[in-house]
């Protein structure tokens, strides 16, 4: 056992001892009177006990700390283990809180992200911790969105501004997403990559519910809003128009769900068929207009706990494709299960294990063979085991193997520990 991994499960093994140990967090005063620090949901006992008056009012605040510890075990390259920490603050104001203007909302997401990231690793070109990846790493960086929303009816949302896409994906599911601080920790499996939305967009998103399907359709800008106050030229690059349709199942009486989406950007991309992508010439590479993308995913629940729906377990899946030119991504598919501990006792555990496959545009493959750089579709799993310490404290193993883009590299094992706390 090499000196990183037995570093790592003395880490898990300090965390867990020093939290649970006589004397430690279990014997502070609760926040808001009661009970044990370790029974609340958070760690402030819901701020204090202010939370659910100001809830009433209107408004409400959620906050978390995430600390990485991530390096590369086994394959080519440094066997660094970095050292980085995310913190979120979400805050919502609700209008119908404050009897002016009911349905109206709106919504902020503050991320500040420090330390060092271990992604990339081992000759991968995906990320393997998205949290980390953004707004950014190896430095400390800080990044808001903030929209506003109206509902109309009990069937419609309208919402426009700067909106955090990985939020909106982790808010659609149940078995994956998770913004890389709850379940899973690599692109594929928090945000899937589509080549055509960025992180961050700005635009709007009409939502229509029905029964049993419901639409929606986003128009952003295709030029990613990430560290950005304010676009400076909106639309000035086109635009993107993507729709989705989602339909609940009930299979074998197991709620699940069927989601087709597509996307249509009207921004210029560089050719890959250009045999002149890239060499420092003049005349510069063409460029090709317009591109797509389209997907279809699902959820299907096979366990639910009838006392505590929050409490179950399932599959997704996802399978894409798109022009493969502009776009540097041709076509992904990926798969898992994840869910609640099966573990007696362990009802707030979670799990999940999960593999993926990226092929990449054959003119960006071909084009990095004439520099001898030989590339390769990428693809690898992800398997991780969520403890909680505390309702309010996590703990995360987590163990990823991928297969390099570049073909010269060997397979990469990176292991990591994360640590999140509720505020």
């Amino acid at each position: 056992m090499s000196f990183s991994v037995k570093t790592s499960l003395f880490f898990l093994f300090w965390i867990t001892v020093s939290l649970t140990a006589s004397g430690g967090i279990g014997d502070l005063a609760p926040p808001s009177g009661g009970g044990s620090v370790l029974e609340h949901k958070t760690l402030t006992g819901d701020w204090f006990g202010a939370g659910a008056p100001l809830r009433d009012q209107g408004l409400s605040l959620s906050a978390s700390a995430t600390h990485f510890y991530q390096g590369l075990a086994s394959g080519d390259g440094p066997h660094l283990w970095q050292s980085g920490s995310k913190v979120d603050l979400f805050f919502h104001a609700d209008g119908s809180g404050f009897g002016t203007w009911p349905g109206f909302g709106l919504h902020s997401h503050l991320e500040f992200n420090s330390g060092q990231s271990a992604s990339p690793a081992g000759g991968a070109v995906l990320p393997n911790n998205l949290a980390l990846t953004f707004p950014g790493a190896n430095a400390p960086l800080v990044d808001l969105s903030l929209y506003a929303s109206q509902r109309i009816g009990d069937a419609v949302t309208v919402m426009f501004g700067k909106i955090n896409a990985v939020d909106l994906y982790a808010a659609g599911r149940e078995f994956s997403g998770g913004r890389g601080v709850d379940l899973f920790q690599h692109l594929q499996f928090t945000a899937p990559i589509s080549g055509i939305t960025p992180p961050m967009i700005f635009g709007g998103i009409l939502s229509l519910k029905t029964d049993p399907a419901k639409f929606t359709l986003m128009v952003y800008d295709p030029v990613s809003a990430t560290m950005q106050s304010g676009l400076p030229e909106p639309f000035a690059e086109g635009v993107t128009l993507n729709g989705s349709v989602e339909i609940a199942t009930n299979f074998f009486d197991r709620s699940g769900k069927q989601i087709v989406s597509g996307a249509f950007g009207t921004q210029d991309g560089i050719s890959l068929a250009d045999p002149y992508l890239l060499l420092p010439t003049t005349p510069p590479p063409a460029k090709t207009e317009n591109r797509w993308y389209s997907a279809y995913a699902f959820e299907q629940t096979v366990w639910r706990d009838g006392a505590d729906p929050t409490k179950s377990a399932g599959f997704f899946g996802q399978a894409a494709l798109s022009d493969g030119n502009p776009n540097p991504v041709q076509w992904s598919v990926l798969g898992g299960f994840s869910g609640t501990s099966p573990f007696p006792g362990r009802s707030l555990d979670r799990f999940g294990i999960a593999a993926f496959s990226v092929g990449y545009a054959l003119g960006l493959k071909e084009g990095l063979q004439l520099f001898g750089l030989p590339a390769r579709d990428e693809s690898g799993a992800e398997v991780f085991y969520r403890m909680a310490v505390a309702p309010w404290l996590h703990v995360t193993a987590d163990l990823q193997v991928v297969r390099p883009t570049f073909r010269e590299r060997d397979n990469a094992v990176i292991a990591g520990l994360r640590t999140k706390v509720v505020f």
